[in-house]
């Protein structure tokens, strides 16, 4: 990625992290002081969540105008407003040393049991960086009946039970316009595909 001239700007001195929980991830308490615009340096204090970096992939049917979406629980967004099951697009982290296309491919699979040939990579990004210091790989791919060789479902022995839901691109957009669908990375693959044009 070439540089910008925001690059290095605003880099902390003194970093100390103190790790407070390592489990699967792990979650840690850092201290560091940071340079105000008018030269003087602040002491801060910020809890952070490491997790490894995932891709996010929406699988298309242009001729049929469909998408492939998943429904699961988050616990996340049930302990925030109740929200039982929550319709996304398919996700999932990398495995250490696995590239994004794979994760994507392997994540596909796994939970919506659709064989990918080559997904289209369109951006990266954080997804909450205040806090975490996981970044989201973004894919589109198209799909047709014929990719789907399984039923998906993700991994019994990880405690996901995922639902695989084919819906209209046209019904799916307005239940996201009527606030029906809620999750950031979903939303933004959604209005991607639409301003893209792959859908007619």
């Amino acid at each position: 990625m070439p540089k910008t001239d925001f690059d290095d700007k605003g880099a902390p001195r003194g970093l100390h992290e103190q790790i407070l929980v390592k489990e699967k991830y792990t979650f840690s308490r850092l201290n560091y002081e940071l340079r105000r615009a008018s030269g003087r340096w602040d002491k801060h204090e910020r809890n952070l969540f490491r997790r490894p970096d995932a891709c996010v992939l929406l699988p298309y049917d242009s001729g049929r105008g469909k998408l492939l979406l998943t429904r699961q629980f988050r616990l996340g967004a049930y302990m925030n407003d109740s929200t039982a099951g929550l319709l996304e697009a398919c996700a999932g982290t990398l495995d250490p040393g696995e590239a994004p296309d794979a994760c994507v491919r392997r994540e596909a699979m796994e939970e919506m049991g659709l064989k990918v040939g080559e997904p289209r990579f369109l951006f990266e990004a954080f997804v909450s960086p205040a806090a975490t210091t996981e970044k989201l790989y973004f894919f589109v791919a198209p799909y047709d009946s014929e990719a789907r060789v399984a039923d998906g479902g993700g991994m019994e022995e990880e405690g996901e039970d995922i639902e695989v839901v084919e819906a209209g691109f046209a019904e799916t957009l307005r239940e996201a316009e009527a606030g029906a669908i809620r999750d950031g990375k979903t939303l933004t693959l959604l209005y991607w595909l639409k301003a893209s044009g792959l859908m007619g």
